[in-house]
């Protein structure tokens, strides 16, 4: 077999086919479907990502040899003394103010003149000014200086500064975290109960959940809509007889285009509940058989906490290396004030950083897409339930020993659209300005063109990689297989991402709404608290953290449960080649009646 390639799915191992609960014959034997005798796919790409990596290691080392990250950090005056640290000296007589010992000078200061020239010098305190990221900041801008801050747009710069990052503020900010230390981890607690409920309903009572949102916003829409029309009908009547406002200045036009707008919404939001009310039905189902692989392989809850502790790793290195590249460049001077210039090498290595960190994210992530969609589609195709071991672990040795190359291809598809997006981003930002609204549209409509190809091409990498833990084929093959599958099955699955996703979120929501109330009820009665909001703020993070962690399993869980039931309604017919799939599920298979009349009553002498 090709190490980069599709394994051959006829001389796979075949798991054991017990059977579970669907009365089969054991002498009649569905089309195996889960691949377990694999190779490595698409070693090519894990090898260039391999390369990636090994040139960001050189361009990082070459910053930590050209930079200081406390430049950034503490700051630096005029002469490239940093503040607050003992300096070295250069050889270079142009230079000889620098070396000087700044540790006890600790904040840097900066003065703009009447000719809009920045002086920095490093200072002991700030006086009356406000300290912020180790910089003195004036409470209110300069006469002098006003005009120029208001062209960098910084005025607001200086009222955050001053009054939420004030030394005090953020010291009483600290101070009631600690008080409020033991309101938080119940708080922790509250949210991780409510998350796990949320679990436990959508595996037994999911279909009044999606009943009540479902007729929750049919309820809203049809409401608002009849609100907004008995405005418009007031308005007007208001109008003709002459108790209102003129045509021009009354509100019965916008009224008018609200009430347009909204029941156009209702209508849609209508026939998409009719047309898709038989789907909706199969995602209730995938909920429950979500709930089963949950509740069969309760590891699969751990997976999203592995991976956002690492992405959280990420993020601090990334910020680390980006401290690290802005503080890096060869010294030189310009109007007598001491600077550090970047060349081409340094000004790479910042988006090379940024391309890096894009791919890595993604790499993550999708190792944990692969993981989840090995141990589901594992535990799908095995009838005897009982008999599945270590579904998750092997799930992991799968990636580990075979698809690490697929990950890194998706990874390197969606890093590199998401760095296309950076890039056009950075030239809006250019040339706000200039007057050139034609450019500005051309950007704006390629940003939004490739957030709609970033979202679907996430969407199709995800499936792909359902393709490829249950097949052991490469990327391209994956979303070949999982484009077949998804188009000839695009009324279930415009069902599975409005109304499921839609419910998961509305779980978050209520998880994050919980914890709020729970902690207003806890903080307000503690003393010694100077602002309240900051616990529950951290609280709120908190909780969104933890439902995201464990609801959001679920989301990856459910399309995996789809695209194997899509499989195995391709490869078996349910009579001489039994489903995989439960009865529930048999339910909403084309020759549902006959496969489900061969459970109740299987023939007595079963041909081989």
């Amino acid at each position: 077999m090709g190490c980069c390639g599709c394994s051959d799915e006829t001389s796979s191992k075949v798991e054991p086919t017990t059977p579970e609960n669907q009365g089969t014959p054991p002498t009649r034997h569905s089309e195996q479907v889960f691949v377990t005798d694999r190779s490595c796919t698409d070693i090519l790409t894990l090898i260039v990502l391999i390369a990636l990596a090994a040139g960001y290691a050189f361009l990082v080392s070459n910053t930590v040899n050209k930079g200081d990250i406390y430049r950034v950090i503490n700051g630096y005056d005029d002469c490239g003394n940093v503040c607050g640290r003992t300096n070295t000296k250069e050889t270079d007589p142009q230079f000889s103010c620098k070396g000087v010992d700044k540790t006890r000078d600790r904040y840097l200061l900066i003065t703009v003149d009447h000719y809009g020239v920045k002086s920095r010098s490093c200072t002991s305190n700030c006086s009356d000014q406000v300290v912020f990221l180790n910089r003195c900041v004036l409470n209110q801008a300069p006469e002098t200086g006003s005009s120029i801050i208001k062209k960098l747009g910084l005025e607001n710069f200086y009222k955050v500064g001053s009054n939420i990052f004030s030394k005090s503020r953020v010291q009483e900010a600290s101070r009631d975290l600690t008080v409020a230390w033991r309101e938080l981890i119940y708080l922790l607690l509250i949210a991780l109960a409510i998350s796990l409920g949320i679990l436990i309903a959508f595996r037994y009572v999911v279909q009044w959940v999606v009943y009540i949102v479902l007729i929750g916003a049919i309820l809203a829409c049809i409401g608002g809509s009849a609100y907004l029309w008995l405005a418009w009908y007031a308005e007007k009547k208001a109008v003709d007889a002459g108790q209102g406002l003129l045509d021009e200045d009354s509100s019965q036009t916008a009224y008018f285009i609200y009430a347009v707008a909204l029941s156009t919404v209702t209508v849609i939001t209508l026939l998409i509940v009719l047309v898709m009310r038989k789907r909706i039905a199969l995602v209730m189902q995938l909920f429950r058989e979500a709930g089963k692989a949950v509740y069969a392989m309760p590891a699969l809850l751990l997976q999203p906490i592995y991976t956002y502790l690492l992405i959280g790793f990420v993020v601090c290195a990334w910020v680390y290396c980006m401290l690290w590249i802005e503080s890096a460049g060869n010294i030189h001077m310009k109007k007598n004030h001491v600077h550090f210039e970047k060349d081409g090498l340094l000004i790479a290595s910042r988006w090379y950083n940024l391309f890096f960190f894009f791919v890595t994210c993604e790499f993550l992530l999708g190792c944990q897409h692969v993981v989840v969609a090995c141990a589901v589609a594992r535990w799908f195709f095995t009838r005897d339930k009982k008999r599945l071991s270590f579904a998750v672990t092997r799930g992991f040795g799968y990636l580990v020993r075979y698809h690490l190359g697929t990950v890194a291809f998706g990874a390197l598809v969606i890093g590199i659209v998401r760095f296309i997006r950076a890039i056009i981003s950075f030239v809006q930002n250019r040339l706000k300005q200039y007057d050139n609204d034609l450019v500005r549209g051309i950007l704006c409509c390629c940003q939004c063109c490739l957030w709609c190809f970033e979202c679907a091409l996430k969407f199709l990498t995800r499936n792909a990689y359902i393709e490829t833990a249950i097949y052991g084929c490469n990327f391209c093959t994956g979303g070949r297989k999982a484009f077949i599958a998804l188009g000839s099955n695009i009324l279930r699955v415009a069902a599975i991402n409005s109304v499921g996703d839609f419910v998961l979120f509305l779980g978050k929501v209520l998880v994050v709404t919980l914890t709020i109330v729970s902690g207003i009820y806890l903080v307000q009665k503690k003393e010694g608290l100077h602002h309240p909001w900051v616990p529950i703020a951290v609280a709120g993070l908190f909780a969104f953290l933890v439902a995201h962690c464990f609801i959001s399993i679920y989301e990856m869980v459910i399309d995996t449960i789809f695209i194997c039931f899509c499989e195995d309604c391709e490869k078996n017919d349910g009579i001489s080649r039994p489903y995989f799939m439960s009865r529930g599920l048999m339910e909403f298979v084309e020759n549902s009646k006959k496969a489900l009349n061969y459970l109740d009553h299987p023939p007595s002498s079963p041909r081989s």
